[in-house]
């Protein structure tokens, strides 16, 4: 491990907490700073300040690596979000009975403050929602050994007992769903009312955040078929009724490692059936938790809830702005859609662009080559999702009648700043298209990142449509002017005659669109072979009529048709 760097006092400052508990979960995980520092793309000096509280990561990526790194759940990200901010004292545990503080903080604080404790544990004060004023007991050992926060259990003022965690997780799902993917938060209803777990799927930079409820039960494979038992029927019927979005998942112990299973709970519903005096509910193996079936998950839910919260408004919005269709140019911002979220926001630009280009595109001069400007899975995941996408590249095709091309700027910096759920959603993205014959093309040169979407053909017109990372919800326009022009179609030859992706079938494409995103190869058809001969409405169905799994089934029946490595 080397030399531990200068004692912190983690109580000094919010950067020296973050800096000791970074420390004890490298040294948890069996790492030494050089491990950590090549697991985190940084130098072993740099490490090496993080850990002695001198300079903390300095961006929102790097600190994501880092937590992703140690597998922190999240953790580290709030205890750098604390730096800079005021920090209330915790309530620490005496022989007296505790004092209920009235104040409400973020429980990475909370964990923070747990490192300067000199005990086992500490109360910390919690409000909940509907205001009660609880206590949260924390293990200090456990939580910087475990780094996943289920060693914090909401208690009304009595120690949590050292049975209590294991008791509340008895399939070791919370542990081991939060330390794979960060950002993903589990809370335990209380009264829990048929819910096992509350699951809060993070945002992104447009996303919101989408909440899950869950049940999870002990189940067994047999074949290509997991079989989950229900000890109490009337309960999981009732889960299954409700309307919300309901996952039930199956745990299937393989030698002391849990594996788990999900299904959708409407999906569920069907499935139920009695063997003797047991309740049992079949799912695919197909259906996995993987980073495959997350990412699907984290995508769908987001956009799906985020669209049907805002249907109503976004559809006389929508009537509401078709006069713009009858012009050639336009530029709308956002406030022309005052009160809807971001993501219909984006599914409003979305859809005018799609229109926009399949209008101008029959008096396009000549074969045009399209530009994207996509570079991460909550992007390129609306090519999988929303309703309009599939059909859009269908149709282009078809108005072509040829193979086309298609653009993207993607850099270093961005694919390791993206979890794996992310870059396998950008890749079925590109197999989507690659699947109708359009080539895909990469640059990572990031002087691109700020050309706008396009549709050139070269040297004589060009069609603008753009409203991913725009100024607003859209801007198109169609022109001949020479600049332009010009401008588009350099770029398009660039990135024609230098994609790190160039290869001459569509297999050898993708296969180093995998290799330049870390993606395994052969899991990827593997997996997405499995996840298309059952479809994927039975993992996560979709509510909103803006919302497609058309997308998704077909990039995953493409992929899991290419030849693997054997």
């Amino acid at each position: 491990m080397g030399q531990r760097p200068n004692v912190l006092t983690p109580d000094q400052s919010p950067q020296h907490r973050l800096g000791y508990v970074i420390r004890e979960l490298r040294e948890a995980r069996g790492l030494s700073m050089r491990e950590l520092a090549a697991k985190t793309f940084v130098s072993h000096s740099k490490v090496q300040r993080w850990e002695n509280g001198d300079r903390p990561p300095k961006d929102l990526g790097e600190i994501e690596l880092v937590d992703r790194a140690l597998g922190a759940g999240g953790f580290l990200i709030e205890l750098w979000q604390e730096i800079g901010r005021g920090t209330p004292e915790p309530v620490h545990v005496s022989d007296g009975a505790p004092h209920v503080s009235d104040t409400s903080f973020g429980l990475a604080t909370a964990l923070s403050q747990t490192a300067a404790s000199d005990g086992e544990g500490i109360f910390v004060p919690r409000r909940l929602d509907d205001g009660t004023v609880v206590l949260v007991a924390l293990d200090r050992r456990a939580l910087l050994r475990a780094g996943a926060g289920i060693s914090a259990a909401v208690v009304a003022g009595f120690p949590m007992p050292a049975s209590a965690a294991v008791a509340d997780d008895p399939f070791d799902f919370a542990r081991s769903v939060t330390a794979n993917w960060s950002g993903l938060r589990l809370s335990r209803p209380a009264p829990e009312f048929g819910v096992d777990w509350h699951a809060l799927l993070p945002g992104g930079r447009s996303m919101l955040g989408s909440q899950l409820s869950l049940q999870v039960h002990p189940a067994r494979v047999e074949g290509s078929r997991v079989i989950v038992s229900v000890p109490e029927q009337q309960r999981v019927e009732e889960f299954l009724a409700r309307p919300h979005r309901g996952l039930l998942v199956g745990a299937v112990d393989t030698g002391g490692v849990a594996r788990f299973y999900a299904l959708d709970a409407r999906a569920a519903r069907a499935k139920i059936t009695r063997n003797g005096g047991v309740c049992e509910v079949t799912a695919p193996t197909a259906y996995e938790l993987d980073d495959l079936t997350y990412g699907l998950l984290w995508a769908v839910s987001n956009y799906d809830d985020a669209l049907q919260a805002d249907d109503q408004a976004l559809a006389e919005t929508r009537s509401d702005l078709k006069a713009y269709e009858r012009l050639s140019a336009s530029a709308v911002s956002r406030e022309a859609a005052p009160g809807l979220n971001t993501v219909a926001h984006m599914w409003l630009g979305s859809d005018f662009c799609a229109r926009h280009i399949l209008r101008a595109l029959p008096d396009l001069p000549a074969l045009p080559a399209f530009w994207t400007r996509e570079q991460r899975g909550e992007e390129a995941s609306a090519w999988l999702i929303f309703d309009h996408k599939f059909p859009y590249l269908r149709e282009t095709t078809k108005v072509l009648g040829s193979t086309s091309t298609r653009a993207f700027c993607i850099p270093e910096g961005i694919v390791r700043s993206s979890p794996r759920y992310e870059r396998i959603l950008l890749f079925l993205a590109v197999a989507l298209m690659e699947s109708l014959g359009i080539h895909a093309q990469f640059t990572a040169d990031p002087a691109y990142e700020a050309v706008e979407g396009f549709v050139v053909a070269p040297d004589k017109e060009a069609v603008i449509a753009n409203w991913v990372r725009g100024d607003g919800m859209w801007h198109v326009d169609v022109t001949a002017r020479s600049s332009v022009v010009r401008e588009f179609t350099i770029a398009a030859r660039d990135v024609n005659a230098d994609s790190f992706t160039a290869a001459p079938t569509p297999a050898g494409r993708l296969r180093a669109l995998a290799h330049y995103l870390d993606l395994p190869w052969s899991w990827l058809i593997e997996r997405c072979g499995q996840l298309a001969r059952y479809g994927s409405s039975g993992l996560v169905q979709s509510r909103s009529r803006l919302v497609s799994a058309a997308g998704i089934d077909a990039a995953c029946a493409y992929v899991g048709s290419l030849p693997s490595d054997h």
